[in-house]
């Protein structure tokens, strides 16, 4: 069976991982004077080899446009030539340009228009956003994760984009037509420098049977290309005005810091090849931007905890300071170039993109791990991210109705993070002999790293060169390929067939106890080095001591390509036929996906009972299987019918399915002994995923489209989502006799929701576009690990009850208003002239939360912590996610001057985010429902606290006032960002 099933997913690599990028013209010509249809009218699309001739009808088709801005040219015997500019054509969508001739007998000239683009999209059957580079050249930030928020459906949460509703993770992201999804992640493998973007476009209703491997919603970018004339821009943009810790009028710089150049055309010397190329660097001096209340503390002294004595000094004179809204060593520094080629030589044409993105930045450096780190900031862990990526595409023309893609793609994403001292060299982080050579002494002994700093009961300071006792690297490199056929059969019917076939190999390492591994494997002193008795042995004990995971790499950190720490190696494969019918009435999309997953992770025959090897206490390795694979059947259905020349109404229906993160899945077997050994498993204990299903989504959706004037337009649609087998940790096998707990595919969730837009298109200088949704999203569970208190609870032995509650991401009520107004190039005299400004006014009515007791017993708390509770404290005193969080309001603002010279354009321009500098309230202390107060200085219980010296003051400077233990405990602020101004230039060629 598992043979058949390979066979098929191979077979799917002669029918699309690429998925077609371009769009579709289609018109009439007919006489202006008669209305009658032109025959054999020829219509061109300049600068490509692109064109076709009229039918008996006077109707044409040109397939295969890539994404852009074309000027489109049609000619006939007897009749004068017209030119239309500015066409725009979008990818996997059909653009209608029609055009009516003059007779020369009548004398006309040749006529030439400048189009507008439409207000309503008539032939799209689902839900599709869209951004041009025109449209997004004037947004005060900077990022697609910020371009997607701004559409009707979408939630941006703690820095997590959410679609209808959806989990994290659920989004599918496509470049020049590869798909760019990490599956390792389920995020954006490859991010498009903002300059380099044709277009960007976000379906988040129910895409066609041509997408697939996500479940809430599609983000598609287009890479600009060269045209006829070589043309360079450079951009440059900072808000680097101020010291760190100071401000000017009021607004702090955080050392930002924005340069891209780009240069594109024909190549020099072979003009048939058009280019583009895209290089950005980017730093930030101060990558967290959040409200910091500064601080300082003179005469810091040891409180005689930890092991060292008390009285003592701490470093820097006893001085610990914080400066308003700054982090020391919390840089970032990213550096990216991107590319195309393309060569039109008809009837073939040829494309490549590339990209390179380069990030290095240190981790330490970050609230509130800064706080503890505050005298090592030299020792901060470094952590370097790579990604290549490549994707070559041939378009082979066939004739004028038919036409096929071959494509194949590459990436390859590398991630490590490591001390910098001694960088992969990982066993010697913890090496008091290596690290003195370094000029870092005082270790505790041989592989001891110094005792840390303690100080108004118990908080901990990182002594001065303290290493880290951890490292980590992971690699994914992926290989796709893939054929796409597109055929008109005839002016109504189109039809596509395609597939892929993309298959990753992924590998991981991260020891977590470095320390204690060099203890084990030389004694205290490092002289007595152990010996093992094979290599399975010193393999397994060695994972055990070091909290080893690793697959792709062997127990040293070395590449390892077979054998018990090979890679994975997961394969998809996918197929669907689509049929599109295009009437003037009607437009019908018909559609059938097959999607194949097989992860070939490794798994027990039987986990209740696994084959096991009880000298060792582990698993018997060469006994694991693989998990079987899994198929399923996908039908997408869509139509929409214009009821009058204003009016389209359209509905769809469709299936999808999406793996989970397969950093979830895949666990190293030394950490997969751990949690299913008969001797050290635990009911509670233990986070495999080897049981772990697609998750599967039904939606529904229904809309309307209308004009109400020639400038505006509206859309209102609503959605229905259906999701099941969405995981959920639990135990294993049952709640009533589990053995350990795992990921299994048991939570599900209803959403729902309404999405209204306006647009106004730009009339009297001001362009507009308002977005409002309108969201119900509940489930029993907003996270995988949403119950992990009640897996961790051992007195539970029933199983999870199953209602729903809200949603933790969901937001009932999000907006955005962007208002537009610009003054064009000969509009409003010298001094208005090329001036123009965007607002955008964003908001939403809060997420929902839990309101928990307050604490009632100390325990074994942390002086520092005690406010904030962990899973397993936690007491509701209302319904899940009852409560919800503030109205938030924000508004962000770009101004700007363009200069037109001769040859060139000079843009000055300053961009405002939170323009008002508000402290808007994202999240709250789940105890008092406030973000100002966490309920415990003023609790009858922090009495005992009371006669500390310096107690209260340390905890309301570090917690009350810069949300230290929050932040700690659950890696998000209560505040969104301050304000910031950044001023800029651009200079066009």
């Amino acid at each position: 069976m598992r043979s058949w099933l390979r066979s098929a997913a191979l077979l799917c690599l002669a029918t699309s991982s690429l998925i077609a990028q371009d769009g579709k013209i289609r018109g009439r010509v007919l006489d202006r004077e008669t209305r009658e249809a032109l025959v054999g009218a020829n219509v061109i699309v300049e600068g490509t080899s692109l064109g076709a001739s009229t039918d008996l009808e006077g109707e044409y088709v040109i397939l295969g446009v890539p994404a852009g801005a074309y000027t489109v040219k049609v000619s006939f015997i007897g009749y004068s030539s017209m030119t239309v500019a500015n066409v725009r054509v979008n990818s996997n969508l059909t653009t209608t340009q029609d055009f009516q001739l003059s007779s020369t007998a009548i004398q006309v000239q040749a006529v030439e228009v400048f189009a507008e683009r439409p207000l309503v999209q008539r032939n799209t059957t689902n839900t599709v956003r869209m951004a041009t580079q025109e449209s997004i050249q004037n947004l005060p930030f900077r990022g697609i994760d910020n371009i997607l928020a701004l559409q009707a459906g979408v939630v941006q949460q703690d820095g997590i984009l959410y679609v209808r509703g959806g989990r994290s993770g659920e989004i599918g992201f496509y470049v020049d037509g590869a798909n760019v999804t990490n599956p390792f992640l389920n995020a954006e493998n490859v991010s498009v420098i903002q300059e380099a973007i044709e277009e960007l476009q976000l379906q988040s209703g129910g895409f066609t049977a041509e997408f697939g491997g996500s479940t809430s919603g599609v983000v598609r970018t287009t890479v600009r290309t060269g045209g006829g004339k070589l043309k360079t821009t450079l951009d440059y943009q900072t808000d680097d005005f101020a010291k760190p810790g100071e401000q000017f009028l009021g607004t702090s710089s955080f050392g930002f810091r924005n340069a891209v150049l780009t240069v594109s055309g024909p190549l020099p010397f072979f003009e048939q090849v058009r280019f583009f190329v895209a290089g950005q660097h980017n730093y930030v001096r101060n990558r967290q931007q959040m409200f910091l209340e500064p601080f300082r503390f003179e005469g810091l002294v040891t409180d005689g905890f930890g092991g060292r004595p008390q009285g003592e000094l701490l470093p820097n004179g006893g001085v610990v300071e914080f400066k308003r809204n700054y982090l020391y060593n919390n840089w970032r520094e990213n550096n990216t170039l991107q590319g195309t080629l393309v060569y039109d030589m008809n009837p073939f044409k040829f494309r490549f993109t590339g990209s390179y993105i380069g990030n290095e930045r240190p981790t330490g450096g970050q609230w509130p791990t800064a706080l503890a780190g505050y005298f090592n900031q030299a020792r901060n862990r470094m952590v370097e991210t790579s990604t290549g990526f490549g994707n070559f595409r041939m378009t082979h023309v066939l004739g004028p109705e038919t036409f096929y893609e071959v494509g194949i793609a590459y990436s390859d994403r590398a991630n490590r993070t490591y001390d910098p001292a001694f960088g992969d060299d990982w066993w010697l982080y913890q090496d008091s002999i290596a690290n003195a050579a370094k000029g870092y002494p005082d270790f505790s002994r041989r592989f001891t790293a110094p005792l840390q700093l303690s100080t108004i009961n118990g908080f901990r300071f990182d002594y001065p060169g303290t290493p880290t006792n951890s490292y980590s690297r992971d690699r994914q490199t992926s290989l796709s390929g893939s054929i796409d056929l597109t055929s008109q059969i005839n002016t109504n019917f189109e039809l596509k067939a395609g597939g892929r076939i993309e298959s990753w190999t992924v590998r991981d390492f991260t020891v977590g106890n470095i320390a204690r591994l060099l203890e084990y494997q030389y004694g205290i002193d490092g002289k007595q080095p152990r010996t093992f008795a094979n290599a399975e042995e010193r393999r397994v004990l060695l994972r055990r001591q070091g909290a080893i995971d690793n697959f792709g790499y062997d127990v040293d950190g070395n590449e390892s390509d077979d054998g018990f720490d090979a890679p994975r190696k997961p394969l998809f494969a996918s197929a669907y036929i689509q049929s599109k019918f295009e009437f003037q009435d009607l437009i019908l999309n018909l559609g059938l996906r097959v999607e194949y997953y097989d992860t070939k992770n490794l798994r027990p025959e039987n986990p209740a009972t696994p084959a096991f090897n009880t000298t060792l206490d582990a698993i018997d390795e060469s006994a694991l299987i693989e998990t079987d694979p899994f198929f399923y059947f996908l039908p997408r259905l869509s139509f929409s019918f214009p009821a009058t020349d204003n009016t389209v109404f359209y509905a769809q229906y469709g299936r999808y399915v999406q793996l989970p993160d397969l950093d979830r899945i895949y666990v190293g077997n030394g950490p997969l002994s751990t949690s299913i050994s008969p001797i050290t498993r635990s009911a509670i204990g233990g986070s495999t995923a080897f049981l772990a299903l697609p998750e599967r989504t039904t939606q529904f959706e229904i809309g309307i489209r209308q004009i109400l004037s020639d400038n505006f337009a509206f859309t209102l649609s609503g959605f229905y989502k259906h999701v099941k087998d969405l995981l959920q940790h639990n135990k294993y096998p049952t709640m009533e006799n589990p053995l350990f707990r795992t990921f299994k595919n048991e939570d599900f969730s209803t959403l729902k929701g309404l999405e209204l837009t306006f647009e106004l298109r730009r009339t009297n200088r001001l362009a507009a576009n308002v977005s409002y949704t309108l969201t119900d999203a509940v489930g029993t569970g907003s996270d995988p690990t949403d119950f992990s208190v009640a897996v961790s609870d051992v007195t539970i032995l029933s199983r999870f009850p199953v209602y729903t509650n809200p949603l933790a991401f969901n937001q009932a009520h999000r907006g955005n208003l962007i208002l537009d107004y610009r003054f064009g190039k000969g509009d409003g005299g010298a001094v208005l002239e090329g001036m123009g400004m965007n607002l955008i006014l964003s908001f939403n009515s809060g997420h929902p939360f839990t309101k928990i007791k307050e604490l009632s017993e100390l325990g074994q708390t942390d002086a520092w912590r005690v406010a904030i509770r962990t899973p397993s404290r936690r007491t509701p005193v209302e319904a899940i996610n009852n409560s919800t969080t503030p109205w938030v309001f924000n508004v962000d603002l770009n101004f700007s001057k363009v200069f037109f010279m001769e040859g060139f354009n000079l843009e000055l321009y300053a961009n405002v985010l939170n323009l008002f500098d508000s402290k808007q309230i994202v999240n709250l202390y789940e105890t008092t429902g406030s973000a100002q107060d966490d309920g415990w200085l003023t609790s009858p219980l922090s009495a005992s606290f009371s006669n500390i010296p310096r107690y209260a003051e340390f905890y309301r400077a570090i917690n009350l006032d810069n949300r230290w233990a929050y932040m700690n405990q659950f890696g998000r602020d209560l505040y969104g960002a301050p304000r910031q101004v950044r001023v800029g230039v651009k200079l066009e060629y």
